[in-house]
């Protein structure tokens, strides 16, 4: 009966997944490879890849609850790359990779509920078009492994490879499902992950839902990022509770390195009575590679148009 009862609960979720499959496709029309060298120097070689896939981190919606539409919150968000996905589609992660080095991705973008179901148990949100001075995305290599998912520090260490800020331009949207019982949110443990419960006396609601966020890339490191780059398409699963990562005890909301500053306040129901709510998030990037503004295309046309003329004076 229970299993039912939460199916029925998320039967109204897949119409929003499907909006988020399809702005993904939309998305990833001009996206497509580069090449990337994973140490930034002749430690390992370049690779041609299509994406960038991350291990389980944490994410943090702060100040978001209660949820009333036209709300705006800061999703915080941390967690080491795992491996790069070929121009096959297939994930593998080079020598060292998570055991010698590592290459963290952290990001604070402002958000905004676009809609709540009249249960609460559903709810959608995209990129606010007004960002918090705060907001950034970054990517950091660093030769040693700092990163921890416990404490949320070491994420920010290192050589940063690449930086941006949320697109506000590009199509987002986000979306999450409560499960229920007898009309009320299905509630478990917090942690569940590695068999200790680091948060004993915290509870969640159980739920699922995704997002898909894009950043406007302002600077890459040549060493690492062999092709130039306009943007990246985040996407995401959302989950609770935790069960393959720890749930992490501090967030980044700010760019360049720095200790962490925000800590989660959950209440004793994560998403039920706290101002922030916390998900386990597991992501991966695709990229969009920099094009040729209309004018520039424009001109190369006249331009060649010109040269074709000529040629066609010289015959004649």
């Amino acid at each position: 009966m229970l299993n039912q009862q939460q199916d029925r609960a998320r039967t109204p979720i897949v119409a929003a997944l499907g909006v988020v499959a399809m702005l993904a496709l939309t998305s990833t029309i001009r996206a497509g490879t580069i090449d990337f060298n994973p140490t930034g120097s002749g430690a390992s070689p370049t690779m041609t890849i299509a994406g960038i896939d991350l291990a389980p981190g944490n994410a943090l919606a702060h100040l978001a609850n209660p949820l009333t539409v036209g709300k705006t919150f800061q999703l915080d968000f941390q967690a080491t790359v795992s491996g790069f996905v070929d121009p096959q589609g297939l994930t593998s992660a080079p020598p060292g990779l998570a055991t010698s080095y590592q290459i963290s991705a952290l990001g604070s973008f402002t958000e905004v509920v676009t809609s709540v179901s009249a249960d609460q148990t559903i709810a959608t949100f995209a990129v606010a078009p007004t960002q918090a001075a705060n907001s950034f995305f970054e990517l950091y290599y660093n030769p040693t492994l700092s990163a921890n998912n416990l404490t949320g520090a070491g994420f920010n260490l290192g050589t940063l490879i690449l930086s941006g800020k949320p697109s506000t331009t590009a199509p987002s949207i986000g979306v999450f499902s409560l499960s229920t019982a007898g009309g009320n949110p299905v509630t478990q443990p917090f942690d569940q992950f590695g068999g200790t419960n680091h948060y004993p006396g915290i509870n969640t609601v159980s739920g699922s839902g995704s997002s898909m966020i894009s950043a406007d890339v302002s600077f890459l490191n040549p060493a690492f990022f062999k092709t130039p780059l306009s943007e990246i398409t985040f996407n995401s699963s959302l989950v609770t509770p935790f069960a393959q990562v720890t749930p992490t005890g501090q967030f980044t909301d700010f760019a360049g390195p720095g200790a962490p500053n925000v800590t989660p306040n959950l209440g004793t129901i994560n998403g039920l009575n706290g101002p922030d709510f916390q998900f386990q998030a597991d992501a991966n990037f695709s990229f969009i590679t920099a094009v040729p503004e209309p004018a520039s295309l424009i001109q190369a046309g006249l331009g060649m148009i010109g040269v074709l003329c000529v040629a066609a004076r010289v015959r004649r």
